[in-house]
């Protein structure tokens, strides 16, 4: 027993097959005009019947111009293909866009674009690329669960890229979309840049991924806590975990330092996350000047430093006045010389303030001289040249911790340490 159904010759009578995923996909966010050349295209294909330009211009009451810019446009969305014909002469194929979802590619042309299996080719140029279509449409079906909603064909080759182009991992992409979906951030392009991310930092397997979510799910625990203890009941914004992050990535700091900085920062009136990391730039700064690990705490502030430093001066004029009344005992001259040394010097000011140059220079001869006679006597006697002088620790800033230029004198990581034992013993 054989079965038939009638022929229509008129294939007006008939009805054209429209695709869903156009409807849902492609047609909403086309201009109206497009999709009219779409439809009226589809038409004559699925009946395998010419048409005319002239004659669909007048149809559709469009210009030809406008009717190029409609298969433009469909062709760059990729369900259209141009099939060159001669110098601007070219026929229209329609892809199925089933198979776009799941075929990703292009077919070649000997391909049965009506055939329901996915054993296809992607041809890219001149070159035609098998593709284990079993296993992209497994990824595709199992990331449909996981978003809980099917995919676009844009999508789809998205998600294809990612495999093709990133060199992404089935164990990566599916780890970005779970960790995606947890987040309720199911956009595409939020779960590329996850991907992207995770492949450039050398993720490939599920491990890899489980040991990334543990550490971020650490730093998440970081950032709560870190608001917490400023008393802030809400999450971190984006600006205040790329601080948050810098203090441990970065900067190097350990979570108890991190805490002193911010039981320190609960103090001020409106705390928050920008004063902690001021706080922890200062620290951070303060330790790289003493050569000191960040997390090694300084127990020595800048005004017991400055007390060690007044007190090493005065340690040292002290010690140099004892050894000039020593010298001067044993060595009376010395101390006449050094009255007169005094004398000139005063001198010397007021006749180079009152322009006297004749003055000056015989000043400046006489001072030469004495100092010859002071260091001769010196010497003789068994004395350095220098005795009496103040001797400083440290030449560069005579004991203040700043150089002439302004700077902080290399010698306050020796002070930092001697300035503790010094604070200590005399507590």
């Amino acid at each position: 027993m054989g079965f038939s159904i009638e022929k229509i010759s008129d294939f007006y009578l008939l009805t054209t097959d429209v695709e869903n995923i156009f409807i849902n996909e492609y047609m909403p966010q086309a201009p109206g005009n497009y999709v009219k050349v779409y439809l009226y295209g589809l038409l004559y294909s699925q009946n395998q019947s010419n048409m005319t330009y002239e004659k669909m211009s007048h149809q559709l009451g469009m210009t030809e111009k406008e009717m190029e810019e409609a298969w433009d446009y469909w062709e760059r969305m990729g369900v259209i293909r141009k099939k060159q014909l001669g110098i601007n002469k070219y026929d229209i194929e329609f892809k199925q866009l089933r198979s776009l979802m799941y075929g990703i590619g292009s077919l070649p042309a000997s391909a049965d674009e009506n055939a329901g299996s996915y054993d296809k080719t992607i041809t890219s140029g001149e070159e035609k690329t098998p593709l284990v279509n079993e296993e992209l449409k497994l990824l595709l079906e199992t990331i449909e669960h996981i978003l809980g909603k099917p995919l676009s064909p844009h999508e789809a080759k998205e998600i294809y890229s990612w495999t093709k182009d990133l060199k992404a991992t089935k164990d990566v992409i599916l780890g970005a979309v779970e960790y995606c979906a947890e987040k309720n951030k199911k956009g595409i392009n939020y779960i590329a840049k996850v991907v992207r991310q995770w492949t450039e930092n050398g993720f490939l397997t599920e491990e890899d991924v489980k040991m990334h979510l543990i550490e971020l799910e650490q730093r998440f625990g970081t950032y709560k806590k870190v608001l917490q203890t400023l008393g802030l009941n809400r999450g971190a914004t984006e600006a205040e975990r790329q601080m948050i992050d810098s203090w441990f990535d970065k900067m190097g700091f350990n979570m108890e330092r991190v805490m002193d900085a911010c039981t320190k920062g609960s103090f001020i009136s409106s705390p928050n996350v920008k004063y902690v990391n001021k706080v922890l730039e200062n620290w951070y700064e303060e330790a790289k000047i003493d050569g000191r690990n960040v997390n090694n705490k300084n127990t020595v502030s800048k005004a017991d430093l400055n007390k060690y430093y007044d007190y090493l001066r005065k340690k040292a004029e002290t010690e140099a006045e004892t050894r000039k009344v020593e010298v001067y005992t044993k060595l009376p001259e010395i101390k006449e010389i050094d009255e007169e040394l005094i004398s000139l010097g005063m001198n010397l000011s007021r006749c180079l303030l009152g322009g006297k140059e004749k003055e000056v220079s015989d000043i400046k001869k006489r001072i030469a001289f004495l100092e010859e006679e002071r260091a001769f006597v010196m010497t003789e006697n068994n004395y350095r040249e220098d005795y009496t002088d103040v001797k400083y620790l440290c030449e560069k800033c005579n004991d203040t911790g700043v150089t002439e230029e302004g700077n902080r004198c290399s010698c306050t990581k020796e002070r930092m340490g001697e300035a503790e034992v010094w604070q200590n013993s005399n507590l």
